[in-house]
């Protein structure tokens, strides 16, 4: 599943589509009010498409542009970050004491903040390397 935030700053918007169906002309079939600023897109089948959130500031506590977007990432998308096999990567990187602490461990392994691992990759990549004698 990909995931798409849209953002209407000017007027307050924010749309998450779960589908890209959610973009199709009549995709939506049906549309629920959970209050007066949320709002559910349903398809024909009764799949959840989007979530619509109106005067997002106030609902989300931050202005739109202010709020920072994170990715999470698996083992798989951190390895290709880091341009290592993912086994290296455990080996190489996440086995680190220093390595920042997954969010989650789940039974297919564990998951990072991407921001984290890039932070973490890029400052590895400024530190200065020893050379042997």
């Amino acid at each position: 599943m990909q995931l798409t935030i849209e953002t209407d700053v000017e007027d307050d918007l924010l749309y998450i589509a779960f589908s890209n169906r959610a973009h199709k002309q009549g995709a939506v079939k049906r549309t629920v009010r959970v209050n007066e600023d949320i709002a559910l897109d349903f398809d024909g089948r009764g799949s959840l498409l989007g979530l619509d959130v109106m005067n997002a500031s106030k609902v989300l506590r931050a202005s739109i542009d202010e709020i920072e977007w994170n990715a999470l990432v698996g083992v798989k998308e951190a390895a290709a970050l880091a341009g290592v096999r993912p086994s290296n990567f455990v080996r190489d990187y996440a086995g680190k004491p220093d390595f920042p602490a997954p969010v989650a461990e789940l039974a297919n392994g564990r998951v990072w903040l991407k921001s984290q691992v890039e932070d973490y990759l890029s400052a590895r990549r400024r530190r200065p390397r020893l050379r042997a004698s």
